[in-house]
This record gives structure tokens, C-alpha cells and sequence, in this order.
């Protein structure tokens, strides 16, 4: 991404003009100055200016509306790395290297299978999904793996398009006021959330876990991380078998004992999720272990490449 300088003042405010977005206004704010934004980073950007300017449906702009801009960053904050940043160009990793962080993986590599065969996920999106869950948990210290846990339980392993009627997406953005949607920026029609990519949706998770306050840096346990999907206030409740306030009524295998009765706990709740993970991924297979070393062979060229049907089972794997 350019990010040239630049003193040309901005106008604090735009007026919205017939076939206008948020990611329109944002892209222009910022190209006027120079900067080219790539889609992700006018995404973020979009939803930073609906909850500044309290847009409670970003799909949605009327001709004539006025929309403050001055409270995104300027073109140097950004080259500075300020939030939202760039993401890392990908690195190219060896099939060894692929193979070993699926098998270190093996709840999120199954989940990304699964929703690949659904059709939750473009075959050719799927490893952009796992550099993002796994970007995602590297800066809140959770474990892929659990993210994939809580997929499975709140959206069938990954289906954007999953809704409850009053929850949508893969984490179940809930609307009204308070809610998961809103804190995103889709209050008044948080069905809009179940149009989006399972990509996109991950940017709105990110955008969440900091709305609620999800420690970055340290260690975040499973239970943790759901209760920051399903009941963010229950975590001040730190005990492992004390019950848990939580309204409504969830699935029965989160329940001690699986008795609804016996009330939800952050033991049911690790325990829940784990069992659920294994029974929707039974027919799913184990992701492949990482292949031996190559030893170089006489008459090979002199390097150490693998033969030919070694390749080949490579090739396959990584499509999988």
C-alpha cells in the first residue's frame, strides 16, 4: 500500500450522494490524500466510521446524509502501523511446513474441510481463513484450534450464512441494542452480516473481541473465549464449576452432565465444546502428517526434491 504524506486539509464531514458506501467514502477520503487502501483495510475502515458517526446499518446510506470522516487516521498514522494495518503479505511456506502447522492444527484443518466441502468456504479462500484465524489468535493468545471449537458449536464449523433468526453468522451476531451486531455496526439489520464472506466476517470478529474487551497478548483459554461469544459478562465468574449467569436456553451438551437443570459452567462448557467438535468432525479425516525428510538421490540432479509421487501426494494434500 502507497502512503505518501500529505497537508492537504479534509473536510471533517461528506455528504452522501446516490450510490455511496462506506467503503466508497473511505476509499475516496483516502485516495485524495494519495493513499491506496486494499479491501480489507477499507472494510475496517467502514465499520470505524458507522460506529463513529452511529450508523446502525452500513448497508444503508441515504442521498443527502452527512457522514464525519475526522476521526479516521491520517495517511502517517497508517505508514506508522496504526490500527486498522496492513496484513503481512503471506510468506510461502514449504508442503513440509503446511503439512506440520495443519498437523499441530488438527480441529481447525478439519473445520476448514468440513466447510470447504459444505460450501461455507471457496476452495481457493481457504488458506487466506486459516492465515486469518490464525493472525487473529496469535495477537489474543487463544488456540486456533478453539476458535474452531466455537465455530462448530455457534454456525455448524463456519457457515456464514448460519442464523437462529435473531443471530446470524459465524459467531452468531446478535441484534438489538448492546448486542454482537451492534457493536459491529449492525444494529438495525444484522441480517446484512449473513451476506458477507466467511473472510469478512472474521474482520467483524476481530472488531468484536476488541469491543468486548478480549485481553491481547495473554493466554485465552476456551471457556474464555466462548463466554466472550455467548455471554461476555459471565466472565467475571472465574470458578470453574460455579454456575454461570447465562439467559436462555443453549445447547444441552454445554450443560453439566448434559442436564439443563445442572446450570452451565466454564468445566461443562470446555468439556461441551471439545465432545461437540469430536462428534461433528467424526467423519472428517485427520490432517496428514508432515512428510519425512528428503534425502537427495544419485542421478536427481543433485538437489533434494522429492520424486514424483511424492509430489503428487503433496499436491493433493494441499487441496484437501
Amino acid at each position: 500500500m502507497d502512503m505518501p504524506l500529505s497537508s492537504t486539509p479534509q473536510p471533517p464531514a461528506v455528504t452522501v450522494r446516490r450510490g455511496d458506501t462506506l467503503v466508497s467514502l473511505v476509499t475516496s477520503h483516502y485516495r485524495s490524500q494519495g493513499v491506496t487502501l486494499d479491501g480489507r483495510q477499507a472494510f475496517l475502515m467502514a465499520l470505524q466510521v458507522a460506529k463513529g458517526n452511529a450508523i446502525a446499518d452500513p448497508s444503508r446510506l441515504q442521498p443527502g446524509q452527512s457522514v464525519r470522516l475526522d476521526g479516521l487516521p491520517q495517511p502517517g498514522e497508517l505508514a506508522a502501523g496504526a490500527r486498522p494495518a496492513a496484513a503481512p503479505a503471506p510468506v510461502a511456506w514449504s508442503t513440509a511446513q503446511v503439512l506440520a502447522s495443519r498437523q499441530s492444527q488438527p480441529v481447525l484443518e478439519r473445520t476448514l474441510s468440513r466447510a470447504v466441502e459444505r460450501g461455507f468456504i471457496p476452495p481457493q479462500e481457504r488458506e487466506a481463513v486459516r492465515e486469518r484465524v490464525e493472525r487473529m489468535a496469535h495477537e489474543y493468545g487463544f488456540d486456533p484450534d478453539d476458535f474452531a471449537r466455537v465455530a462448530l458449536i455457534e454456525s455448524d464449523g463456519l457457515n456464514p450464512s448460519a442464523s437462529n433468526g435473531r443471530c446470524h453468522g459465524i459467531i452468531q451476531f446478535c441484534g438489538g441494542a448492546g448486542r454482537g451486531a451492534a457493536s459491529v455496526g449492525y444494529a438495525a439489520n444484522p441480517q446484512q452480516i449473513r451476506k458477507m464472506s466467511v473472510l469478512q466476517q472474521l474482520d467483524l470478529v476481530d472488531t468484536y473481541f476488541e469491543d468486548v474487551g478480549l485481553p491481547r497478548g495473554g493466554r485465552v483459554s476456551l471457556d474464555e473465549l466462548y463466554l466472550a461469544v455467548l455471554t461476555p459478562a459471565a466472565r467475571a465468574q472465574r470458578a470453574a464449576a460455579a454456575p454461570l449467569p447465562i439467559a436462555g436456553t443453549q445447547a444441552r451438551i454445554l450443560y453439566e452432565g448434559g442436564q439443563r437443570e445442572a446450570g452451565i459452567t466454564r468445566r461443562s462448557i470446555t468439556q461441551g465444546l471439545h465432545r461437540h467438535a469430536q462428534e461433528q468432525l467424526a467423519d472428517t479425516p485427520n490432517p496428514a502428517p508432515a512428510p519425512a525428510p528428503v534425502v537427495a538421490r544419485a542421478g536427481a540432479g543433485g538437489g533434494n526434491w522429492p520424486s514424483g509421487r511424492q509430489l503428487i501426494a503433496a499436491n493433493s494434500l494441499e487441496r484437501r
